[in-house]
């Protein structure tokens, strides 16, 4: 289906004058119930699960320190260790399931709310067309791994190679793969349906364009991420417009292309070959991953991260001939 004939059909699905000149903005407008405490409502569903299961992961996380000798009724030194597998005496990769594990759960309570509470056809907040164009999805997977491990390889051969150890463990990294294959995907496309798909759609309905929602959600993504160790190792001034430039590149993607399709398949590469090709002691994601970095430099990855996102802009602009960019924001 062209674009021109799902717009058609969106406004053939309502008798009102369609409130945003982009497609996938008036799919939050036209489907379901949209009512303020709907979004409140669903929101908070969505926030219990995400802490009811860390509920239980940290109930779990404190057994083994305690099966490893800490004394868990010291909470500075417990606080410490507990989200590292070796001092717990975890594998990393039973690690890498509990933590993502919280995702899974988080997605299915999130797909529930959407369908209970807003009575939203799913996919409404995923695209403005009637099926998901999984093509977009695997191409951007592609083209932003060819991109991810040129940024990787550059700090390896030229910018630091000093800086990384080859750890290559066949047993762990076989088990690495398939729990990163499994559940990355889910993890990084709840990411992208809650900011860039169902709040951007939501505060567009508030704000009647999709400037302010692009701005906030971009926002924050990145606040979401402050409690990562990446954060509290490096800081808010360099990690916030890290990840919050991040979010804005895939919302307007997400805006350009009247749906998620690339921003996903750009998540999902990002995450998957984080989690397989590189870890380090201040990374969210500690894995058996093919390289250990001995120490991150934040500054030079925000640097190469930018010319990677230009690349990539510059060849979706190329094969999809975004048009009209500033338009489809309002």
């Amino acid at each position: 289906m062209s674009e021109s004939e799902a717009k058609k059909e969106a406004h053939n699905e309502v008798n009102l004058q369609l409130p945003f000149n982009n497609l996938f903005l008036n799919a939050g407008y036209v489907h379901g119930d949209n009512g303020v405490f709907k979004y409140i409502g669903t929101v908070l569903t969505t926030i219990l699960a995400y802490f009811t299961y860390q509920v239980g992961m940290l109930m779990v996380l404190v057994y083994f320190a305690q099966q490893s000798g800490l004394n868990i009724m010291d909470t500075k030194k417990l606080e410490e260790a507990l989200f590292n597998p070796d001092l717990i005496g975890i594998s990393k990769n039973f690690m890498l399931v509990l933590l993502l594990g919280m995702f899974a759960f988080t997605f299915f309570i999130f797909y529930f709310a959407i369908k209970r509470i807003h009575h939203k056809p799913f996919i409404s907040i995923i695209t403005a067309f009637p099926r998901i164009r999984w093509n977009q999805i695997f191409f951007a997977f592609g083209i932003w791994s060819v991109v991810f491990t040129f940024m990787f390889a550059a700090d390896y051969f030229w910018i630091s190679p000093e800086n990384y150890v080859f750890n290559f463990d066949v047993k762990k990294f076989i088990v690495l793969f398939i729990i990163s294959v499994l559940f990355l995907p889910v993890q990084s496309a709840l990411e992208e349906i809650l900011f860039r798909g169902y709040l951007m759609q939501g505060l567009a309905l508030l704000s009647k364009n999709g400037i302010f929602p692009l701005m906030m959600t971009s926002l924050l993504f990145g606040m979401a991420h402050m409690n990562n160790p990446e954060a509290k190792e490096f800081g808010m001034s360099i990690m916030l417009p890290y990840y919050s430039l991040f979010g804005l590149f895939l919302g307007l993607l997400a805006l350009w292309n009247n749906g998620l399709e690339l921003s996903i398949g750009i998540h999902v590469a990002n995450n998957v070959l984080s989690s397989l090709l590189i870890t380090s002691e201040s990374t969210v994601l500690q894995t058996d991953a093919l390289f250990v970095a001995k120490s991150q430099n934040p500054v030079n990855d925000f640097i190469l991260w930018i010319l990677g996102a230009i690349v990539t802009l510059l060849i979706f602009q190329y094969k999809y001939r975004f048009k009209n960019h500033i338009q489809l924001l309002k």
